[in-house]
């Protein structure tokens, strides 16, 4: 079957909380960057749920071609219709999932690793605020408001936007693409600030800078 990586969640002393009005996911996410499939030229990741309700990841893809200057991200809903509902269901039985997500990995080419931290995140915007936490009556938590984007060798991301709650953006993964002059990373940040705390991962597209104009 395909691989997951493993997520680790970061671990306070004190549990942090949330607002009564953020949607909570109960755990975190993570992303898994599947491969490029070199005749549709797509590429294609999993965004995992580690909030125990066992639901099926969720599959999405980049579909590149010669006059995208930054495709958007798709998000695939066929695979998750319940053939006897005919509605889609992302907590019935992995077997039919998994059968698809196989064929679909078989045909699949490797992304190439990128070492020594060569892409660069820069924080354009950051706003703070305090949020009610939903646990304290009175009590409130810091809200982190990002706009960011990644850089690296002539290629550059469009502005990003996350919320976290500690200052921070890491990248946590890092690819480029085969025959593409394109990379793929994953932005990792304390998304979900409730019981031990929780991080999320986003994938951040990055094309050639002169595209993007």
């Amino acid at each position: 079957m395909y691989l997951k990586r493993a997520f680790q969640a970061i671990i306070f002393s004190q549990c942090l909380i949330t607002s009564s009005s953020f949607a909570t996911t109960g755990g975190g996410q993570n992303i898994e960057l599947l491969g490029f499939d070199k005749k549709e030229k797509k590429l294609f990741l999993l965004r995992h749920f580690e909030d125990g309700r066992g639901r099926l990841p969720q599959l999405y893809y980049y579909k590149f071609d010669n006059t995208s200057k930054a495709p958007p991200l798709i998000e695939v809903k066929s695979l998750y219709i319940n053939p006897k509902t005919h509605k889609i269901d992302y907590d019935q039985d992995s077997k039919r999932f998994d059968q698809e997500m196989d064929k679909i990995i078989n045909r699949l080419t490797p992304l190439i690793k990128v070492e020594n931290g060569q892409p660069q995140l820069h924080i354009l915007r950051q706003r703070t605020q305090e949020v009610p936490s939903w646990h304290e009556e009175n009590e409130t938590l810091t809200e982190y408001n990002f706009t960011y984007q990644v850089e690296s060798n002539g290629l550059s991301s469009i502005p990003q936007q996350a919320t976290a709650y500690l200052p921070e953006l890491n990248i946590a993964q890092q690819y480029r693409i085969p025959t593409q002059n394109k990379m793929i990373v994953t932005i990792e940040y304390f998304g979900v600030p409730i019981e031990t705390g929780y991080n999320l991962e986003d994938p951040v597209l990055l094309t050639p800078i002169k595209q993007m104009r």
